[in-house]
C-alpha cells in the first residue's frame, strides 16, 4: 500500500512540472498570432 501512495506523489509532482512549459508554449503561440493579426492589419490599412 504505501507503494501506491509514494507512486501518487511522484505523478503529482511530475505533472505539475510541465504545465510551467505548457504555458509558455501557449504565451509563444498566441504572441505570435497576436503579431501576424497586427501585420496583416497594418498591410491591410496601408494599402492604397
Amino acid at each position: 500500500m504505501g507503494t501506491k501512495v509514494n507512486q501518487k506523489e511522484k505523478l503529482s509532482e511530475e505533472h505539475e512540472a510541465p504545465l510551467k512549459g505548457t504555458w509558455i508554449s501557449v504565451g509563444v503561440v498566441g504572441a505570435v498570432i497576436l503579431a501576424t493579426y497586427i501585420l496583416l492589419y497594418g498591410l491591410y490599412m496601408a494599402r492604397f
